[in-house]
């Protein structure tokens, strides 16, 4: 069987897939300028974000609420996905902050 046969079909009320709401998207530091100070970022574990080249893809702590996914063979929930985005939406930060 071909893998468009296999797929699932898409339909009206199919959601998008947060990637803040997913076990795999992981914070970690990245160096700024001196390598003694450093900004939030985020990553996916599973290496789901990649850039073109291939090389992984690192979102901004602040913007990770707006990464989402149409289907993600390692999306892993970390519970309700309405209330976790929405207090995610109330605590992020506005601006990177650097840490020292």
């Amino acid at each position: 069987m071909s893998q468009t046969a296999q797929a699932e079909p898409r339909t009206a009320t199919r959601q998008k897939i947060y990637c803040a709401n997913c076990k795999n998207c992981k914070l970690v530091p990245s160096p700024v300028d001196d390598d003694t100070r450093y900004v939030l970022r985020v990553r996916c574990a599973a290496g789901k974000w990649r850039k073109r080249l291939g090389d992984e893809k690192l979102y901004k702590y602040f913007t990770v609420i707006r990464r989402s996914m149409d289907e993600c063979d390692s999306y892993e929930p970390m519970g309700d996905e309405d209330e976790f985005l929405q207090d995610l939406k109330r605590n992020l930060p506005i601006n990177d902050e650097v840490y020292g």
